[in-house]
């Protein structure tokens, strides 16, 4: 991964191989992500050696059981294997094993959906998490319209079950027909607050001058006059904040 410093922090390009079938825009955009997880490959030819590296440092200095290496390589094998079956562009991880043995992993991906022949909007993510007892419809700094939801759900963990949260937010970019998932998976539960916070602060930092040939106006924006408050972008909520960092995409 290379990085560039700018005016007011570094700028991250993420020095990775995309996978072929991961959807992306065919414009430039930014977003601010966590600081020091690690990036996931997913690329066919790419992603053993890259997690053989992760697993390395997340081990380095420390003794360790070789039963406790391999189940987190195994895990993260199916990370990638989720996000080649689902499209995911980027897949950022931080790895964890908890006072059980148990892998703790927190899993952020980012996916990008699109439209085609109509502009991105909030109809879709209403019809699909509206009704849901933890959605909630929130607009980003500049007032567009955007979708987060916390899941919690049992999943298959060897011989029995276990909890995990997901945190999801759904944007759909002003002007284009492109619509952004940030979406974060961790069985523990503990930290759901601090991911919805990061979520949160995610959306509420990406920039993109992209503006698709024959876009109408934004329906779902929503227009602030000169007494509503702006919050910033990367203003933590949560006690324990996950640190962010900028990125910047190309097409």
């Amino acid at each position: 991964m290379t990085e560039t410093v700018g005016d007011d922090a570094q700028t991250r390009r993420p020095g990775i191989e995309w996978h072929p079938d991961a959807a992306r825009p065919p414009f430039e955009w930014h977003v601010r992500l966590p600081t020091d997880w690690a990036v996931v490959e997913t690329h066919p030819a790419r992603w053993k050696r890259q997690n053989e590296r992760i697993v390395d440092d997340y081990f380095a200095g420390r003794r360790v059981r070789s039963k406790d290496r391999k189940d987190l390589l195994r895990a993260m094998e199916d990370v990638v294997a989720l996000a080649q079956r689902k499209k995911v562009l980027l897949t950022l991880l931080k790895p964890g094993v908890d006072d059980e043995g148990r892998i703790a992993n927190v899993v952020l991906n980012i996916t990008f959906d699109s439209s085609t022949g109509r502009l991105a909007s909030m109809a879709p993510i209403r019809r699909a998490f509206g009704d849901g007892d933890t959605f909630e419809e929130r607009t980003t700094p500049s007032g567009n319209a955007y979708g987060i939801t916390t899941i919690r759900r049992s999943q298959q963990d060897g011989l029995g079950l276990r909890e995990v949260v997901s945190v999801q937010g759904f944007y759909p970019m002003p002007g284009t027909t492109w619509t952004l998932v940030v979406a974060v998976t961790t069985p523990q539960i503990h930290l759901a607050d601090s991911l919805r916070d990061m979520v949160i602060r995610c959306i509420g930092s990406v920039r993109t001058d992209a503006t698709e040939t024959g876009s109408a106006p934004d329906t779902d924006a929503v227009t602030l006059d000169d007494d509503t408050p702006i919050v910033e972008a990367d203003t933590p909520t949560s006690d324990d904040a996950v640190d962010l960092v900028g990125y910047e995409f190309e097409p």
